[in-house]
Parts: C-alpha cells; sequence; structure tokens
C-alpha cells in the first residue's frame, strides 16, 4: 500500500472523454490488473511496463499465501511416499512454484 505523503505527490489531474464501450474497455482493463482505473491509465500513458501494476499488493500476498500452503501440502506428499522424492512431476512443481514466488515478491515491491 502507498504511503500517503507518496500520494500527494500527485497533484495534477487530467480528464479525458469516453464513450460507453471505451469506458467498460478502461475499467475491464484495469480490473483485468486487479489495479485502480488512474493507475491503468496512468501505466498506458506513460508507456510504463505493467510489471507492479499488473497485480495488486493485495492479490500478490493472497498468492504468495497459497504458495505457502501448496509448498507444504507438496513437502508432506513427498515426506509421506505419496510423492516419490524423484518424481520428474516434482522437480517441475518446485521449480513453478518459486518462479511464481519470485513474481509475487517482485509484484509486492520485495526481493527474493
Amino acid at each position: 500500500m502507498r504511503k500517503a505523503s507518496e500520494k500527494r505527490q500527485r497533484e495534477i489531474s487530467l480528464s479525458a472523454r469516453f464513450n460507453e464501450q471505451e469506458l467498460e474497455a478502461v475499467r475491464r482493463g484495469a480490473g483485468g490488473h486487479g489495479v485502480p482505473v488512474a493507475s491503468f491509465l496512468r501505466t498506458a500513458a506513460l508507456n510504463e511496463a505493467a510489471g507492479r501494476a499488473a497485480i495488486g499488493q493485495q492479490d500478490a500476498a493472497r498468492v504468495l499465501s497459497q504458495l505457502g500452503h501448496i509448498a507444504d501440502t507438496l513437502r508432506a506428499m513427498q515426506a509421506s511416499g505419496v510423492v516419490p522424492a524423484d518424481d520428474p512431476n516434482l522437480s517441475a512443481a518446485w521449480r513453478d512454484l518459486a518462479e511464481m514466488r519470485t513474481a509475487c515478491l517482485q509484484a509486492l515491491g520485495m526481493r527474493p
């Protein structure tokens, strides 16, 4: 979440006119990226990489938490012998989890 001081740095407001179809497309775009319409438009207008704006911080934190639960489940399955430690699917799952964890941490502005 942004600090209030960071929000206050943006003092200038711009306006634009949209027809109904354009407005709906903008709202869908912002919703699809999990960001407010203003952030979505600012990112698009400034031609910034969507990176951090592509996923809201709350969503990234939620996904990161779920990844932890998945990792715990995989560990338990491996420890109980349900999935053999040398199973190539298990290796792939660990790799994918690590990549998703890295993406979530980057979306949160953290280093993996």
